[in-house]
């Protein structure tokens, strides 16, 4: 019994011994270290970070994590804060190889930016955090003092200038200025702040309208990139060069002295002395937009401008070509004044084959001139159109063209080829020079003095009117009642 007595003790010693020394390494070391601190796992190495008696001591962490240590040293950033003095407090260990050592209580997204001295604002707010916290983007001054460190799982060494993270897109134009004298954190396309009052070429009125992208082009590449600084140093643009010059040339390269800024087509181009042309603008021409003669695609030099039917349409349809048989144009009967009133008066018709006298003095043009239809006018001047136009050509010429006669053609045979004239004048239709002694009825004694209605009465009234000439009476009897005295 004695020699199993034995075995059994010294494996009993043995399981004892075993215990004894698991507890011991469960006193020395927790558990295994997280995946970045792996190459400190082992007794001899945990005084690289805990102090005995002490704990873990933060000077210890620095000692790997320099350029950690130099932004506390600085007072910089969320670990400068003295409530994030204790390292392990966030950072705990011996948790197991895949223990992630950066622990976000609220989750990464819900990380109060703010605490580390760089508050996100604006389309910066919404941005996910390793969209900037990139390995390309940490400073290698960063990975030069902690070469060990994976750039990549590293929330320092991120750039605060724009262009740390943004291209520049004026390709360093703008080196007098900061992004933030001129752009937000809420939208990069709509610029604020730039004063280009203090430049070389403030801008006014339409040219304060104008986008940037309409005088700074983007360069040719890759990058879209506005080249602010293309003026710096060089004369500044004319007129020309940004804008087409629509004149192509023929009135100078002095663009302000007709026009300015307000606009191109407002009232600036009334300064323009159109007396320097060989077409000076006088009567209602004054009043005429620029455009309106001088349209889209028309040559400045208008041929033929000193005929007005270049501009306008002949209202007389070529009837007035020849005025009292000499060549005419608009301008012998009307001026730049205005198409009424016409200078063609009573001395020019003189001139005419139906010259005005008398009564005709003062009977208006349009009295005899009416509107007709096109396809009314004589064989020359019609037109398929058949629009309204105002006859002055006729072949009228004799009273009964134009007025009725009231005598319903009683004393044609007697006036003979003279007509009306035979017995009338354009003094007054009233004033008769009728010859009663050459009728079967001369008239003699207190006949003589009767008026011409007391024999011969109207019939009718107004354009149906008629006077009675023949037949009459010539009897006493037919006019007088019997008995009565003479």
């Amino acid at each position: 019994m004695r020699p199993r007595l034995r075995v059994t003790g010294v494996l009993l010693a043995l399981v004892v011994g075993g215990l004894a020394a698991s507890v011991a390494r469960a006193q020395i070391s927790p558990g295994p270290l997280s995946r970045p601190h792996a190459t400190l796992e082992g007794n001899r190495n945990c005084l690289s970070c805990h102090r005995a008696g002490k704990g873990v001591d933060p000077g210890l962490c620095f000692d790997c994590h320099g350029a950690l240590a130099d932004r506390v040293a600085a007072r910089r950033g969320l670990h400068a804060d003295p409530a994030f003095a204790r390292c392990e407090r966030c950072h705990s260990e011996h948790n197991g190889v895949e223990f992630e050592l950066v622990h976000f209580p609220e989750g990464e997204a819900g990380f109060d930016h703010a605490r580390t001295g760089w508050k996100l604002e604006g389309k910066h707010a919404t941005v996910a955090c390793r969209e900037c916290h990139r390995a390309d983007r940490v400073d290698p001054a960063v990975s030069r003092r902690e070469p060990a460190k994976d750039p990549a799982r590293s929330f320092l060494g991120l750039p605060t200038a724009c262009t740390g993270c943004h291209q520049d897109p004026h390709r360093g134009s703008m080196k007098a200025a900061s992004c933030a004298d001129c752009h937000s954190q809420n939208s990069w396309k709509e610029p604020r702040g730039f004063d280009h009052a203090a430049t070389r070429f403030p801008l006014a009125d339409a040219h304060a309208r104008a986008a940037c992208t309409a005088c700074h082009k983007p360069e040719a590449g890759e990058v879209r990139t506005l080249a602010f600084g293309q003026f710096a140093g060089v004369p500044l643009p004319a007129c020309a060069d940004c804008h087409r010059d629509p004149h192509r040339g023929k009135l100078g390269a002095d663009c302000a002295s007709c026009h300015s800024t307000v606009s191109f087509r407002g009232a600036a181009p009334a300064r323009f002395d159109h007396d320097r042309t060989g077409w000076p603008l006088a009567g209602r021409h004054v009043r005429v937009a620029c455009a309106a003669c001088h349209r889209p695609g028309r040559e400045l030099d208008i041929p033929g401008a000193d005929r007005c039917e270049t501009c306008h349409r002949d209202p007389h349809a070529g009837q007035l070509r020849s005025v009292a048989g000499a060549p005419a144009t608009c301008v012998t009967c009307h001026t730049v004044d205005g198409f009424l009133p016409a200078r063609f008066g009573p001395a020019e018709h003189e001139r005419s084959r139906f010259p005005l006298t008398g009564a005709h003095r003062a009977v208006p043009c349009t009295a005899c001139h009416a509107m007709v239809r096109s396809g009314e006018l004589p064989v020359p001047f019609r037109r398929g159109s058949n629009e309204p136009v105002r006859a002055f050509r006729s072949a009228a010429a004799a009273c009964a063209d134009c007025h009725r006669d009231p005598h319903a053609g009683a004393l044609a045979q007697r006036a003979g080829a003279a007509g009306c004239a035979a017995c009338h004048d354009t003094a007054s239709w009233h004033s008769v020079r009728f010859d009663h002694a050459t009728t079967r009825f001369p008239l003699d004694g207190r006949h003589a003095a009767v008026a011409c209605a007391g024999c011969h009465p109207t019939e009718g009234r107004g354009e149906a009117a008629l006077v009675r000439y023949r037949p009459r009476p010539t009897d006493c009897a037919g006019c007088h009642a019997t008995g009565e005295p003479r």
